[in-house]
C-alpha cells in the first residue's frame, strides 16, 4: 500500500471514529497523485476521473490563497471549508505553496456531525494529518 494511500485510509478512520457515516469522502492528493476513500453513494456520484478534477481544482484555488496570507494579517492560512447546502468541505494544504494536502467532506444535516466537529476536524488535519487532537 503506497504511503499517499494509507495516509487516506488512516485519516478516513480517524475522523470516521468521531462523526461516523456522516463522513463522505476524504481525499489525500499530492501534484500528480491522489488516493480517495468514499462512501459507496457518493463516489457512485463521480466519474473515475472525477476525483482528479477536484483535485486539480483544489490545487488551482490553494495556490491563489497564498494571496490570502498576505492580505490578512492573522498568521497562516490552515484550512478553508467550503459550506454547500448539502456537505461542509474541508481542505487543508500540507503549505499553501506546496501543491499537496487534504480535502475531506461531511454532510452538513446527517446525523452526528456538528461544527464542533467540523473544527475537530480541522485541529487534526492541521497536526498534519497523523495527530489527534481532543
Amino acid at each position: 500500500m503506497s504511503d499517499i494511500r494509507s495516509q487516506a485510509r488512516t485519516i478516513w478512520d480517524t475522523i470516521y471514529e468521531r462523526v461516523g457515516e456522516d463522513l463522505r469522502a476524504v481525499i489525500r492528493y499530492e501534484p500528480t497523485n491522489s488516493e480517495s476513500v468514499m462512501r459507496d453513494d457518493v463516489r457512485s456520484q463521480y466519474e473515475p476521473d472525477g476525483t482528479r478534477a477536484i483535485v486539480d481544482q483544489t490545487i488551482v484555488s490553494q495556490l491563489n490563497d497564498r494571496r490570502q496570507e498576505s492580505a490578512f494579517d492573522v498568521g497562516r492560512l490552515n484550512a478553508v471549508v467550503r459550506v454547500f447546502e448539502d456537505a461542509w468541505i474541508v481542505s487543508c494544504p500540507e503549505t499553501v505553496a506546496r501543491k499537496s494536502g487534504v480535502l475531506v467532506s461531511i454532510d452538513r444535516n446527517g446525523d452526528a456531525a456538528s461544527v464542533t466537529d467540523l473544527e475537530w476536524c480541522i485541529r487534526y488535519l492541521e497536526g498534519g494529518f497523523g495527530s489527534v487532537v481532543q
